[in-house]
């Protein structure tokens, strides 16, 4: 994918050679060191209080062993139950628009990057384009306005990696601009979905440092895209992107049937095995808990428990109410006092 004239200098297609084949709309600032420079990143037990200078800095990024990328790696090569998903995905958004090339995924960063780079994989014709979007600050309006005005005859589709509470679908929502696609979808809250069950998708562990080369995105001020420091190129993963792609289905499956409504009950935890994946990697979990027992959780949820351990995290199972919260794994988190 070629970069339009209007996207020099706030949109690229391509960080330190990656081949997502999608334009990142964001500003790149300086490059910096991911575990010296710490004083560029907030702390892990920061809590989000309603203040948009939160979002100001971004998180930290994690100094994950070559053993553990080496063990996503294995997970991405057989993981029917996620191909599928993306399958079904795609599938129910075709039905919808049944020209691939009037179609723009709009990957929600981080998480939506690789299920985007799958859907124009499945759908090919449709494009990729990535954004940012914060819960409680929004979506970064001024990228979204110069991507609109690039692709002026395309329907947008927003995607993310999976669901949680809502709190991204309600985001969406407001916007009036298009429906949100994401693969996993536990409580109901897409538009479309691949599977309505919390299964675990190995790209839940992809960090910034290793896949995009950049950092988590940060805000600066209404009229400038949201920006990101700049890593190394020696800390990407490249192998693993490559089997993430190589991974993606070669044909459609029939659309998700039976779809359950929107499900919502309060919680302070964190909910669902990808999310649960992104407290790890960007926040301070307490304790980890899992509905099943721990030869499911090692069966299922392996990385979670891998990424638990390097962090001396502890972990609960057997743990029976998250039933009623329909999870099969949440976390506990720290917040500074």
């Amino acid at each position: 994918m070629k970069v339009s004239n209007t996207c020099k200098n706030s949109c690229v297609n391509s960080v330190n050679g990656l081949s997502w084949d999608q334009l990142f709309y964001l500003n790149l600032e300086e490059k910096v060191h991911p575990f010296d420079d710490l004083d560029r990143f907030r702390p892990l037990d920061k809590a989000y209080d309603g203040n948009n200078t939160f979002w100001s800095i971004p998180s930290p990024e994690p100094d994950l062993s070559d053993l553990f990328w080496q063990n996503v790696d294995l997970s991405l090569g057989n993981d029917t139950i996620i191909q599928e998903a993306a399958q079904r995905l795609a599938a129910s958004i075709s039905q919808r628009y049944p020209d691939p090339e009037k179609i723009l995924f709009v990957s929600i960063l981080r998480a939506g990057v690789p299920i985007t780079d799958w859907l124009c994989r499945l759908l090919p014709g449709s494009v990729g384009a990535a954004i940012s979007l914060f819960v409680g600050l929004g979506i970064d309006t001024a990228a979204l306005k110069r991507m609109r005005s690039d692709f002026p005859d395309r329907s947008i589709v927003f995607v993310d990696g999976w669901t949680g509470r809502g709190g991204v679908a309600k985001a969406i929502a407001a916007l009036d601009m298009g429906p949100l696609a994401v693969l996993i979808d536990p409580w109901g809250w897409a538009d479309f979905s691949g599977i309505q069950k919390d299964v675990f998708c190995p790209s839940a562990c992809f960090t910034g440092l290793a896949t995009l080369g950049f950092s988590r995105t940060f805000f600066i001020d209404k009229n400038n895209f949201f920006s990101a420091y700049r890593f190394s190129a020696r800390f990407l993963q490249t192998k693993t992107i490559k089997t993430w792609q190589d991974s993606c289905p070669d044909h459609l499956l029939s659309p998700q049937k039976n779809r359950i409504n929107k499900f919502f009950v309060e919680t302070p935890l964190r909910i669902h095995s990808n999310e649960v994946c992104r407290a790890l990697i960007n926040a301070a979990p307490k304790t980890l808990f899992f509905a099943d027992d721990k030869s499911f959780a090692k069966n299922n949820f392996g990385l979670l428990l891998q990424l638990a351990d390097q962090r001396s995290i502890p972990s609960e199972f057997d743990v029976g109410h998250l039933k009623q919260l329909k999870t099969k794994v949440a976390c506990e988190l720290k917040t500074a006092q």
